[in-house]
């Protein structure tokens, strides 16, 4: 009989203890979650993905039409900010017939091996008023490079318009290839512009 209530007091004692630090986790000594930031839809009617780069000297642009954005911003909580941008590199378009017929080819873009590119933040960071950076990794035919991306960015009521402009070298990538790859003919530099307008999900 000693033995059972032995028992049955260490079991009480136990569901007590546990009830105890239950109550301590749920009590105000308990982590508190980082809030989220808010969700931001794009509208893409009135957004661009554009680049500029040279051939002999003589500028062309270029456009992506199809592309997808997640962003999740809130100026006033930059650790919970991000963003992932995906292209369809297959999309691209100069204007030119013959140039676009030959971005997609292994020498440039190399479209069927691969047909995706991408941006995802690691951090953003505030440089002024209205000014920021978006620190991540740019991925194109495969390879990678950390980047950083200025921006602007103007926020009324629950509308947001965000206009970035990043330069690349074309040969961390592998952008042009064979008589394609010396900077006399196509120059090293491109420079990608990014124009976004969203409205909050929340």
């Amino acid at each position: 009989m000693r033995l059972k209530a032995s028992a049955l007091v260490l079991a009480a004692a136990l569901i007590a203890a546990a009830g105890t630090s239950a109550a301590a986790m749920k009590g105000p000594h308990a982590p508190a979650l980082a809030p989220a930031a808010p969700i931001w839809v794009v509208d893409k009617a009135a957004s661009r993905l554009t680049f500029r780069a040279a051939v002999s000297g003589q500028n062309f642009d270029g456009v992506f039409k199809k592309w997808d954005a997640q962003v999740a911003f809130d100026p006033k909580n930059l650790k919970a900010s991000h963003a992932a941008v995906t292209i369809d590199i297959a999309s691209v378009v100069t204007g030119d017939p013959t140039r676009d017929q030959m971005l997609p080819t292994p020498d440039f873009f190399s479209v069927a091996k691969f047909p995706k590119a991408s941006f995802v933040t690691a951090a953003i960071v505030q440089t002024g008023p209205g000014h920021y950076q978006a620190i991540g990794d740019l991925r194109i035919k495969g390879m990678v490079r950390r980047v950083t991306l200025p921006f602007t960015l103007a926020i009324v009521g629950d509308t947001a318009k965000m206009d970035g402009a990043l330069t690349i070298d074309r040969g961390w990538f592998g952008i042009g290839q064979g008589q394609y790859a010396s900077s006399e003919t196509v120059a090293s530099n491109v420079v990608i512009m990014v124009r976004l307008a969203a409205k909050t999900a929340r």
